[in-house]
């Protein structure tokens, strides 16, 4: 049996370009994700400065740039960027120690003009002088060996070899194949495998550090990891939600008292029982909380220890409504849904509709940063978006009890929200033109989306309501509407301190309802896809089977998640019909071929075989009979 060892980097011309290569693998994602976040940090930044609103001064500014400071800089010192900028300092310490690297001229590596010390654009005269200079300092007869050990006088033997070779590399002409083929002189040699590791690491005193560590990671690092991640999965929901909260608001559904009113109050209240709140401060009661977001969308200001308490409470209060959203349909509760969005505006814009009747009556006006409920004219009934900027009764300063300067921006600040301008919507199944019994349909919006100050568009391109007809389209119809951009906020909120979430949270929560009972009968859908002026497409699946024949009414609600006034609810029928197929009574079918002929020729066929086959085969046999 042959023996087997291993070669290590005793040289340390190899293990650097193995430890670089394992480092930058997860170096490079990394980095690209981060700077993909910090360019659409900087692109949120430039929409921010586009449509800043100067005219409009939070009372917590100070809070709400600290806390953006904050957020900044523990993105930026996080462990996920610590681990980038040691990696890429790792990197350029390699890089200096690879280009620092002296291969030393040995029979692996072989190197002919480094053995003779010459240019490799050398003429053969300057070879053969560099090789006789050598050949007479380094020839075992010329060198004084009395005093050297033996290892020594090894060394000056395997020199002078290595000089006859790299001569004859550059001179002889099957040498020089072999060597430009192989890169050695002697023809193919065998193959070696070895460990990247420097030898020290192995077979010197760094040994047990090595032993120890390799334990520490297995049986400490994998069940570290797996524990970390299993208590993770247990914890959070798929949306990340702690599941005590969800807990909590499943609770919250079973136990709501159909016969009482929910106000946005309620839902504040909910809302304030999450867990989430106590990662700012483990003391923090769910009562404080209800207290301080109350005071946020009553615009009230605090005491300066618990203003930067309640804008980090802010910051995340609605991406915990948004998980209580499909937490509520679930209930079928359009009630509560409606109040879960209400509540998600009030916190985004720092308005309370329910504070009294002008509050209520005035919030797609009073929504708007700079507009004053004290200086408003109650007076006059300009309580809509599109009437403020289309048909005022009065002039806009005056109803606004403001300057021009700060009106004009504040009507251009109402004219970057979005409406939705319905063309069509209907239900479909892809590849009919009606509804068939226990098919898989799904609903097709088709809408524009326009500014508050644009009238509806009443002539639509009839192209652009087409449906592609691709094999593609007929397998996966919802695909082709994610490829529509991303529908982004163009307004900067004052109050809300969290620039990035208000600008991607810039859609419509759609679901069905049922018009019999006035049920929720789907899932929220997110309606976030579309261009602004053109034709574009919502699809959102019926998510039960197709019943039998008949008409089912339902509505389709949008509900926008950032401003009053942009809501939409649209009539639906389901008509359910059990087409069967026609037979084509036409004279000609699809082919062209007319039916008549094609009969005469089918029977002209028919006969002519039934000749064929009355031929007497056994006329020869009877003769011979």
């Amino acid at each position: 049996m042959s023996s087997q060892s291993y070669e290590y980097d005793e040289d340390s011309q190899t293990w650097p370009y193995f430890l670089l290569t394992g480092i930058l693998v997860p170096l490079i994602p990394s980095t690209i994700s981060i700077l993909s976040e910090q360019f659409k940090g900087d692109h949120g930044d430039k929409v921010k400065d586009t449509h800043s609103v100067d005219w409009c001064e939070p009372y917590n500014k100070e809070a709400i740039a600290k806390f953006q400071r904050e957020k900044k800089n523990k993105k930026f010192f996080s462990w996920f960027s610590i681990f980038v900028i040691i990696g890429w300092i790792s990197v350029l310490i390699l890089i200096l120690k690879i280009k620092s690297i002296e291969l030393i001229v040995s029979e692996a590596h072989f190197d002919p003009w480094r053995i003779l010390n010459i240019d490799e654009n050398a003429t053969e005269k300057i070879i053969k002088a560099a090789y006789r200079k050598l050949s007479i300092k380094f020839h075992p007869d010329k060198v004084d060996t009395k005093n050297m050990s033996q290892e020594e006088m090894d060394e000056v033997d395997a020199t002078y070899v290595l000089i006859n070779k790299a001569y004859k590399a550059l001179t002889d002409e099957t040498v020089k194949e072999n060597f430009i083929k192989y890169g050695n002189p002697d023809g193919p040699a065998e193959v070696k495998h070895g460990i990247a590791l420097p030898k020290f690491l192995i077979e010197g005193k760094a040994s047990p550090l090595v032993v120890i560590i390799y334990v520490l990671l297995l049986a400490g690092g994998l069940p570290f990891l797996v524990s970390s991640w299993w208590s993770g999965v247990k914890s959070f929901t798929k949306q990340g939600l702690n599941v005590t909260t969800a807990d909590y608001f499943l609770k919250c559904m079973i136990n709501a008292d159909p016969s009482k009113t929910i106000y946005l109050k309620t839902i504040i209240d909910w809302v304030s029982h999450s867990q989430e709140f106590k990662l700012f401060d483990k003391d923090l009661t769910s009562d404080k909380v209800y207290q301080l977001l109350m005071a946020h969308i009553n615009r009230e200001a605090v005491n300066k220890e618990d203003e930067l308490l309640k804008v980090k409470i802010v910051s995340i209060t609605p991406q915990l409504l948004i998980s209580f959203i499909h937490i509520a349909t679930a209930f079928k509760n359009l009630e509560v849904v409606s109040n879960i969005i209400n509540a998600h505006r009030s916190i985004l814009q720092a308005h309370n509709p329910e504070k009294d009747s002008i509050n209520f009556q005035y919030a797609e006006i009073l929504q708007l940063p700079g507009v004053d409920s004290s200086l408003i004219d109650s007076k006059e009934p300009i309580r809509t978006l599109g009437k403020f900027l289309k048909k005022p009764t009065i002039e806009p300063k005056e109803f606004l009890g403001l300057d021009k300067g700060t009106t004009d921006k504040i009507i251009e600040y109402a004219k970057n929200i979005n409406l939705v301008d319905p063309i069509r919507c209907k239900f479909q199944v892809a590849g009919e033109d009606h509804i068939p019994p226990s098919s898989t349909a799904h609903i097709d919006l088709k809408f524009i989306l326009r500014s508050a100050n644009q009238k509806p568009q009443t002539n639509e391109d009839k192209t652009a309501l087409e449906e592609p007809k691709s094999i593609e389209y007929l397998r996966d119809p919802f695909k082709w509407v994610q490829k529509q951009p991303t529908i982004e906020n163009l307004n900067e909120l004052p109050f809300f301190p969290d620039v990035e979430y208000a600008k991607s949270h810039s859609g419509w929560a759609v679901f069905l309802v049922n018009q019999k009972d006035n049920k929720i009968s789907s899932n929220a859908y997110m309606l976030n896809k579309g261009t602004f002026n053109e034709v574009s497409t919502f699809k959102m699946p019926f998510e039960s089977p197709v019943p039998a024949e008949g008409k089912i009414s339902f509505r389709l609600v949008l509900k926008n998640l950032s401003y009053w006034g942009a809501d939409l609810d649209l009539p639906l029928d389901l008509q359910v019909e059990d087409k069967q197929i026609e037979e084509i009574e036409n004279d000609q079918d699809e082919y062209g071929i007319e039916s008549g002929e094609e009969d005469e020729e089918d029977e002209e066929e028919e006969e002519e075989e039934e000749d064929w086959t009355d031929i007497d085969t056994d006329t020869d046999e009877e003769e011979e009979d």
